[in-house]
């Protein structure tokens, strides 16, 4: 190391973002306990060294489009640094992605308030991610309201 940096504050790592946060815990008093208990292990997640290096790593190695592979032939693939494919993977397993349209007892009559927590949260690590997540959830909708698609 050339300098010695005592300007930046260190990283904000070994909490839990759901317990530090009073307003969220209040919003979540009226959820049932399996969505609680969903929380703070999400809220502890967010606040690892390795979910905050999974969030650089998707930001810092951005998508790539590849047109075409080495023969020649026509591609059209977006390659994703594995980093973003481990935070889909943590989003899509925590329900980002459907879970206001799933049948569970855990959240009923709470499930938009319940996802819109726990999207809160992930989106205090990374964002980019979360587009996808959100079109795929958004996009559920429109598919049940027309059967005949």
């Amino acid at each position: 190391m050339t300098d010695e940096v005592i300007n930046q504050p260190p990283p904000l790592t070994g909490g839990n973002a759901w317990r530090g946060d009073p307003l969220l815990i209040q919003l979540a008093e009226r959820f049932s306990d399996p969505v609680r208990k969903d929380l703070d292990g999400l809220g502890r997640f967010v606040m690892t060294q390795e979910a905050q290096e999974l969030a650089r790593l998707a930001n810092t190695d951005t998508p790539k489009l590849r047109t075409h592979d080495r023969q020649g032939r026509r591609l059209d693939l977006v390659e994703y640094h594995p980093a973003y494919h481990a935070l889909m993977r943590r989003s899509v397993a925590g329900g980002l992605h459907s879970s206001v349209w799933e049948n569970g007892d855990a959240e009923i009559g709470r499930r938009h308030q319940a996802r819109a927590a726990r999207f809160y949260l992930t989106a205090e690590l990374e964002t980019g991610h979360l587009c996808p997540i959100t079109m795929t959830s958004a996009s559920l909708a429109a598919l049940m309201a027309s059967p005949k698609l």
